[in-house]
């Protein structure tokens, strides 16, 4: 049973997992992060200890939950002084093999979420995905991850990868093209509230219907008047090239 845990981390996403770890009711022994003090703020928080050397590692926890880039990993680990008894890491895109040879047990909790550290985690759902490298740990992480989110659920590492895939071009594509839409009102002086409605019900629309039910617009319609007039309209060229790449997607796609 999980009921001690050290952290690997001291950003957005740690910020969050000291939230729903500490609503769980469990003990968070220590925060690693290699700024003492972004790990001491973040452990303020926690009622944990702060540290920025690998060496101050403590022993006795049972889990050792890392939450740090992806490029950190190689590195890290390579220094931890002990042989871990249970290791899981927060990433979307790497494999929990990273663990094998410093821990006894490993796997993933991976959060399906973009989270801000300053965000009210109280209105954040965040729905987590279990691997583990065998069916006593993925109990275990489960069970953990059931305490922390009313949104859990075991997935294999081919299953994981196609969510990050997914998240990707659901989220931040879609909020590029937030960004494009902000700077052409920007560029006219109108203001961005404006357009938010439409966005809102365009999320609504596709908790119930499927999204391409949902699509609408000039693409949708087969509108070539009304795309040509928009793509003279526009005077980058990677602008016009997005264009003509996301309309040509969804007449190809039509039902």
């Amino acid at each position: 049973m999980i009921e001690k845990v050290t952290l690997f981390g001291s950003g957005n996403m740690a910020h969050w997992l000291v939230y729903a770890l500490k609503n769980a009711g469990l003990k968070i022994s220590q925060i690693y992060s290699r700024q003492l003090s972004h790990a001491e703020a973040l452990a303020e928080k926690a009622g944990s200890i702060a540290i920025d050397n690998i060496k101050d590692l403590s022993s006795d926890s049972d889990l050792y939950l890392f939450s740090v880039k992806d490029d950190s990993y190689g590195t890290l680990l390579q220094q931890l002084p002990f042989r871990l008894p249970l290791a899981a890491h927060t990433a979307g895109s790497l494999s929990m093999r990273i663990f094998e040879p410093y821990a006894d047990n490993y796997g993933i909790l991976y959060p399906y979420q973009s989270v801000n550290k300053n965000m009210d985690f109280e209105d954040v759902v965040v729905p987590l995905c279990v691997e583990a490298n065998n069916e006593i740990v993925g109990k275990e992480l489960l069970a953990l991850a059931k305490s922390l989110s009313s949104t859990a659920q075991l997935l294999d590492e081919s299953q994981r990868l196609v969510l990050h895939r997914a998240a990707i071009f659901g989220c931040n594509f879609t909020n590029a093209m937030y960004a494009i839409a902000y700077d052409i009102l920007r560029e006219h002086d109108i203001n961005w509230q404006m357009i938010l409605p439409l966005l809102q019900n365009t999320m609504d629309k596709v908790k119930t219907m499927n999204p391409h039910d949902a699509q609408t617009g000039p693409a949708q319609r087969g509108d070539q008047n009304i795309i040509q007039f928009h793509l003279n309209a526009l005077h980058d060229d990677q602008l016009k090239d997005i264009y003509r790449v996301m309309t040509d997607y969804i007449i190809c796609h039509q039902k």
